[in-house]
């Protein structure tokens, strides 16, 4: 994670917090331990932060900001639905690899949390879940209304699997099976099959460029 010029202590200690809450859990995590982890004192960490539920919520927001940008990267007028959630998919899961003990942050520590944490994390769910919900403007009929929250559920479980396991930095690889669990119920198998493989090749160009 890049570090801010202007406020590079801050910074450190959110990636401090991460680190903390990926290894042992926000319920476990004390402001000594993420001054430890941070390399700063307990002074700069009250001086930027009244406690560490305000830290763990600025850890937050640091990553919801890092996955609009990922997201602005692909989103345009006028793209098929499809590919945008293609792309926005692999988009999203290459910036959490990048970012392990965020995603932990994300995908564990957020939902159980309490103030600014929970409510960001519900927030981008919620516009994820929006986005989803296109879909159904392109399924055939008889397609559920509950299907983008069926989807978005089962590809969280698949991340969350990845990240719980200590293998968040592999998340980038998740892609084709996370895009076809998100687009198969409005798209079909099919096609939706298409769609996964379409990311599987985009990674791999990625990977060899």
């Amino acid at each position: 994670m890049a570090l801010s010029a202007s406020h590079p202590e801050r910074e450190w200690i959110l990636i401090g917090m991460a680190e903390c809450c990926a290894t042992r859990g926000f319920a476990r995590t004390t402001i000594e331990d993420v001054c430890s982890a941070a390399g700063v004192s307990r002074e700069t960490f009250e001086r930027e932060f009244s406690g560490l539920e305000e830290c763990l919520g600025a850890t937050m927001q640091s990553l919801v900001d890092a996955a609009w940008t990922a997201l602005e990267a692909v989103a345009s007028p006028g793209r098929p639905w499809s590919i945008t959630l293609r792309e926005g998919a692999a988009g999203l899961l290459a910036m959490l690899a990048e970012r392990p003990a965020f995603a932990y942050v994300a995908l564990v520590d957020a939902r159980t949390a309490d103030g600014r944490a929970a409510v960001l994390r519900n927030s981008a769910r919620s516009a994820l879940l929006e986005f989803l919900e296109h879909g159904h403007e392109l399924a055939e009929a008889g397609v559920p209304a509950s299907a983008a929250s069926g989807a978005l559920a089962a590809a969280e479980a698949l991340v969350e699997q990845r990240v719980v396991s200590g293998n968040a930095g592999e998340l980038a690889e998740l892609a084709p099976a996370v895009v076809y669990v998100l687009a198969v119920p409005f798209l079909g198998m099919g096609e939706a099959d298409r769609l996964a493989q379409g990311a599987r090749r985009r990674r791999h160009l990625r990977a060899v460029a």
